[in-house]
C-alpha cells in the first residue's frame, strides 16, 4: 500500500532534520577550534566563553610558524605517512589479488584472521614494539614507526582492494595470458588501472590514519628531530599554562594538508565508496 504524500513529506523532513543535527554536532568542534585559533590569549580565557573572536588576530598562527611545527614536525608526518602508504598499498594489492584470483583451503579463514588482527587495540602492542625497537637500536630512527603504520594499514587495505579485484572479470586477464603476459604483468597493466579508485581509497585511509596516529609516535620516537605533528602539540603547553589559541592554531595547521588531500581526491574516494557498496 502506497504511502500518502503527507507521510512521505514528514519522513523526508525528519530524515533531513536528523542529518542536519548530526552534521552540526560533528562540525561544531572543528568550527569552534577554528574560531579559537583567531583569538588572543586573554579572549580565550574569558568567562563565559565567546564563540566568535571579539578581535580577530593571527598571534596563534604566528607562534605556530615560529615553532618547529611546520618546519620539522609536519615534514616528519608527511614523510612517515607517504612512505607507509607507498609500502602498504603495493603489498595489499598483491595480497588482495592473490586472495581474489587464487582459491585455496583456508583462504577465508586467513582473510578473517587478517581482519581480526586489525581489530586488536594498538595499545596492547606498544610495549613489545618498544622493547623490540630498543633491542634493534631503532628508537632514534623513523623505521619502527613506519613499519607500525604499514602493519596497521595492511589488513583493511587488503579487504578494500580485494573487493574491487573481485568485480573485475577474469576473462580480461585470460586474454592477456594468451598474449604472453605473466600474472604480475596482468596485475600491472589490467587490474591496477581498473581498480584505481579502490587503490586510491585504500591509500587515503592509510595516509590519514598514519597522519593522525599519536600513541605509537609518542612511544617509539625518542628523537625530537623525528617528532610528528600530533606529538608536537605538547610543545604548546607546559606544567603551568597552556596556550589554547596557539594549540588551536596548530590543530588547524595539522588538519589542512589532510583536508586538501581529501578535497583533491574526493572524486576517486566517493567513486570507490559507491562502487564498493554496489559490489558488496
Amino acid at each position: 500500500m502506497a504511502k500518502r504524500p503527507s507521510h512521505i513529506s514528514l519522513n523526508n523532513i525528519l530524515v533531513h532534520l536528523f542529518l542536519i543535527i548530526t552534521c552540526l554536532l560533528i562540525i561544531f568542534p572543528v568550527v569552534y577550534t577554528l574560531m579559537t585559533s583567531f583569538k588572543n590569549e586573554i579572549d580565550v580565557l574569558t568567562a563565559p566563553p565567546t564563540f566568535f573572536p571579539p578581535k580577530w588576530v593571527l598571534s596563534g598562527y604566528a607562534q605556530v610558524f615560529r615553532s618547529d611545527m611546520v618546519h620539522v614536525y609536519l615534514v616528519n608526518t608527511i614523510i612517515n605517512s607517504v612512505i607507509a602508504s607507498a609500502i602498504a598499498i603495493p603489498l595489499a594489492s598483491l595480497a588482495g589479488y592473490g586472495f581474489s584470483r587464487y582459491k585455496f583451503r583456508g583462504s577465508m579463514l586467513l582473510q578473517t584472521a587478517i581482519l581480526a588482527v586489525w581489530m586488536i587495540p594498538h595499545l596492547t602492542n606498544l610495549l613489545p614494539l618498544y622493547k623490540l625497537s630498543s633491542q634493534l637500536h631503532l628508537l632514534q630512527t623513523r623505521i619502527p614507526l613506519v613499519l607500525v603504520y604499514v602493519s596497521y594499514g595492511l589488513p583493511i587495505s587488503i579487504w578494500i582492494i580485494k573487493s574491487f579485484i573481485d568485480a573485475i572479470p577474469e576473462e580480461l586477464e585470460d586474454a592477456t595470458h594468451l598474449d604472453g603476459c605473466t600474472p604480475l604483468q596482468s596485475l600491472w597493466y589490467v587490474i591496477t588501472p581498473l581498480a584505481a579508485p579502490g587503490l586510491f581509497s585504500a591509500f587515503l585511509m592509510v595516509f590519514v590514519d598514519s597522519w593522525n596516529e599519536f600513541l605509537s609516535a609518542v612511544v617509539l620516537i625518542t628523537n625530537n628531530e623525528l617528532k610528528t605533528a600530533t606529538v608536537g602539540l605538547y610543545d604548546f603547553q607546559s606544567a603551568f599554562e597552556t596556550s589554547y589559541h596557539t594549540l588551536a592554531a596548530a590543530c588547524i595547521v595539522i588538519a589542512i594538508p589532510v583536508l586538501l588531500t581529501f578535497i583533491l581526491g574526493r572524486k576517486f574516494f566517493f567513486q570507490a565508496m559507491l562502487e564498493g557498496a554496489l559490489k558488496g
